[in-house]
């Protein structure tokens, strides 16, 4: 088995750091749609999805505003 070079840490570190940040991502999203999926039902819930995702875009909504 070959020592661990820094290079290799650094490579581990990095792809740690991508699955931090993506879970942050994804659990935010999760949040965001799981919020707006109480305060709409049906059809509502698609035409608040869309609006919120324009919105957002420019990062200007919460999902807790709509």
């Amino acid at each position: 088995m070959p020592k661990n070079t820094a290079q290799e840490v650094l490579r581990k570190l990095g792809i740690l750091g991508l699955i931090l940040l993506l879970s942050m991502v994804l659990h935010k999203g999760i949040t965001d749609v799981s919020v707006i999926a109480e305060k709409h039902s049906g059809r509502q819930f698609w035409v608040a999805l869309g609006k919120y995702f324009i919105g957002n875009l420019a990062g200007g909504k919460k999902a807790a505003d709509l």
